[in-house]
């Protein structure tokens, strides 16, 4: 890759997205992702951004105890996922570029204003075993077509009351199960190519520096502030992807 303006805007991009993803547990894919595909294809983006991704989330699951726990309990989500994944990608493939563009920056754009309407979902203990493989096929989905689904994940862990460690564990295992389905997939469909391959590797090198970054600064950032600043930084590149898919 050519050590030009783009290349500065992609690195600048992807070390903001590892480092909030050290900070906060989530948020790479759905920063990297739209951020990158403001400079390149949009299935290039998402293929190079699998494996920095899994090397994050194996990170965040093995920090502490093993998630056998997670495994039981999203058993059926995991398989749903899976589905969902490769269904999700096949759409991929097959879409204009110009589709692509409009549903991520409108998934961007859902995320932030369910932040700033503070919506919440509530969950009960009886409903979850017939919710869970909904709910995996879904985020499967939306992962598969726009690799950004971390908000569907989130909304609906949230909405189980798990408590934090557990939230934490559980979304890094279910991140890890969508990026493997992920890279199966886009591999099926020969968007992981020898040089794809390549650029994932370097890409992933340089975004340990800032989920290492991220990890160090974890208990002394101003959530709040970080938050809003986040949230204000998706609002633009929602809006910009939204209004390039329509011109």
């Amino acid at each position: 890759m050519p050590f030009d303006q783009t290349t500065i805007l992609v690195a600048a991009s992807l070390l903001l997205a590892s480092y909030v993803k050290g900070t906060t547990g989530l948020g790479f894919p759905l920063i990297a992702t739209p951020m990158v595909a403001l400079l390149l294809d949009i299935r290039t983006a998402i293929a190079i951004l699998i494996i920095p991704n899994i090397v994050m989330d194996i990170t965040q699951i093995f920090r502490g105890s093993l998630a056998t726990a997670v495994f039981r309990r999203f058993t059926w989500f995991f398989l749903l996922t899976v589905v969902g994944v490769f269904l999700g990608t096949k759409v991929l493939v097959t879409l204009p570029i110009w589709v692509l563009d409009f549903t991520l920056g409108t998934v961007v754009l859902a995320f932030v204003l369910s932040n700033l309407f503070r919506f919440e979902l509530r969950i009960s203990p009886r409903f979850e075993g017939m919710l869970s493989p909904v709910a995996g096929l879904v985020t499967g989905f939306i992962m598969g077509i726009t690799n950004a689904g971390g908000p569907a994940i989130a909304i609906y862990l949230y909405g189980l009351q798990l408590p934090k460690t557990d939230f934490v564990k559980s979304i890094a295992t279910i991140f890890m199960v969508n990026k493997l389905s992920q890279l199966a997939a886009v591999s099926t469909w020969n968007l992981f190519t020898p040089s794809t391959l390549r650029l994932s590797l370097m890409v992933t090198l340089f975004c340990l520096l800032g989920f290492y970054a991220g990890l160090k600064t974890q208990d002394r950032v101003n959530q709040q502030t970080f938050n809003r600043g986040l949230l204000a930084l998706l609002s633009v590149i929602g809006v910009t992807l939204v209004v390039r898919s329509l011109r």
